[in-house]
């Protein structure tokens, strides 16, 4: 069995469970300028509270950030506020420093478990062959947070990520764990919040923190690339709503997401 660097640094992070709290030393290694990506931290918390569940899978999370969480020592704090029969809810608090810098609801369940009507789906965007596309070798990506990944994007649209804005606030490409680690639902925080952010397209470069992120998970990913579209479509006062799309390998709906962030940029 692999010991993937993620798996180690969230499952293998986690010590000393005791009614719900669990001492945890955040990774470096996830970082951006720094600081813990925060899809990263979202994982580290869907990690604890899928201990105390009996359902498989997380179906929606939500997570507000009222704080920067540094890599270092810290609890996690979970209690169960709903077991039913078909979904179970958990609140889940990371703490710091004695506070609170991230808190979350997970809603749980077993996607396999659902049965009705499907469609309209959105189609996964088509993308240029991988051999048209810039590599994150090609791109020089060099943060602790982006080694841990593979991208591909649209020429155009990796010239816009790094100093030539396309003056449209859309993302997209794909991206897989660098060492072969397979996506899962467990990774799908850190995916939705490890892209490129679309306001980079508007010449906004620089940390943009999450204040609030929501991601619905869909389905079980397959094996292989994952393929990504992000869309920012209202800028206001410096913050704005980025929504993501997931597709698997195959080109299955995996997740999809929205977050409230804020650009530091002038």
């Amino acid at each position: 069995m692999n010991d993937y660097i993620f798996d180690c640094d969230t499952n293998g992070a986690l010590e000393g469970q005791d009614d719900g709290r669990w001492t945890v030393r955040v990774s470096d290694l996830w970082n951006i300028e720094g600081v813990p990506n925060g899809g990263f931290l979202m994982a580290l918390c869907l990690a604890a509270a899928g201990q105390q569940v009996s359902h498989p899978d997380p179906l929606s999370m939500n997570s507000h950030f009222l704080g920067r969480t540094m890599p270092g020592e810290a609890t996690i704090r979970s209690r169960a506020i709903k077991r039913g029969r078909s979904l179970s809810v958990t609140a889940v608090d990371l703490i710091q420093n004695g506070r609170v810098s991230v808190t979350s609801l997970i809603t749980w369940g077993e996607l396999s478990g659902f049965a009705g009507p499907t469609g309209p789906l959105l189609s996964p965007p088509e993308l240029p062959e991988e051999s048209e596309m810039q590599s994150s070798l090609q791109m020089g990506l060099e943060s602790t947070f982006t080694s841990r990944f593979d991208y591909l994007m649209p020429r155009d649209i990796a010239r816009g990520a790094f100093g030539q804005p396309t003056g449209n606030a859309l993302a997209r490409g794909r991206m897989r764990f660098t060492d072969g680690r397979p996506a899962d639902l467990l990774s799908m925080p850190l995916i939705a919040d490890g892209f490129p952010p679309a306001i980079f397209q508007l010449g906004y470069y620089g940390w943009a923190p999450t204040l609030e992120l929501t991601i619905h998970f869909r389905s079980r990913p397959a094996r292989g690339w994952l393929t990504l579209d992000l869309t920012a479509r209202h800028l206001l006062n410096g913050t704005f709503e980025e929504d993501c799309y997931i597709w698997d390998s195959k080109g299955d709906l995996v997740a999809m997401s929205r977050q409230l962030g804020r650009t530091l940029a002038g």
